[in-house]
């Protein structure tokens, strides 16, 4: 349930019904590199990475992490930096340090907010953190038609993606680099909380498109 949830925070339709995605006309493509349980290995995550540059996705999304990486990790974050993949990562629940692949530059880590725009305090932190967004008790949608709640920098990862579909939508053609400037541009801090646990702020649409 944890990629549907994902996914409906990217991309649910408004149809009137549950929640509305961020970014609900684009199209969504799921790569399965987990089991049921949520584990799986390096090989298969990087598989899954190199297969979003080789189909020219133009961004991809990552609510998963580890504690450490390792040099095949690194060189796939820079072949979708390199094919023009926007990675938008979480950056992880330890509440310590940016987890991976969310640590390497060519990612775009988010850290997660609580309904009280303060940083979450499961939400790991440090200087590669891009922006923040909302990440605490997030409504999706779930297996079997339903809806959930659920709390993670893994919620806070697919509210950027979405801003990041509707930004390449209206900026055909942007790079990664470009898409971490744009969201930084169109982001606000937050009061009272460092940087270090926010990056740039919390991005907003309409600041985003224009």
């Amino acid at each position: 349930g944890h990629g549907t949830h994902c996914a409906g925070t990217i991309a649910a339709k408004d149809d009137d019904q549950g929640v509305v995605g961020v970014a609900p006309q684009i199209d969504l493509y799921g790569v399965k590199v987990l089991d049921a349980n949520g584990s799986g290995t390096f090989d298969d995550v990087i598989a899954g990475m190199l297969w979003a540059v080789e189909n020219k996705m133009e961004v991809a999304s990552m609510s998963l992490g580890a504690n450490s990486g390792n040099q095949a990790l690194a060189d796939a974050v820079e072949a979708m930096r390199k094919g023009g993949v926007i990675l938008i990562a979480a950056a992880g629940n330890s509440g310590g340090s940016v987890g991976y692949p969310a640590a390497y530059p060519g990612a775009i880590a988010i850290a997660a907010s609580d309904s009280r725009d303060k940083l979450a305090s499961f939400s790991s932190r440090g200087p590669s953190v891009a922006v923040i967004a909302p990440g605490v008790a997030v409504k999706s949608t779930y297996m079997g038609g339903g809806y959930d709640t659920l709390s993670g920098t893994s919620m806070a990862t697919p509210h950027v993606a979405g801003l990041t579909a509707l930004y390449v939508a209206t900026h055909k053609g942007a790079t990664p680099e470009q898409a971490r400037a744009g969201l930084a541009a169109a982001s606000t801090k937050l009061v009272g909380v460092p940087d270090i646990g926010q990056g740039a702020g919390l991005p907003t649409a309409d600041k985003l498109v224009k």
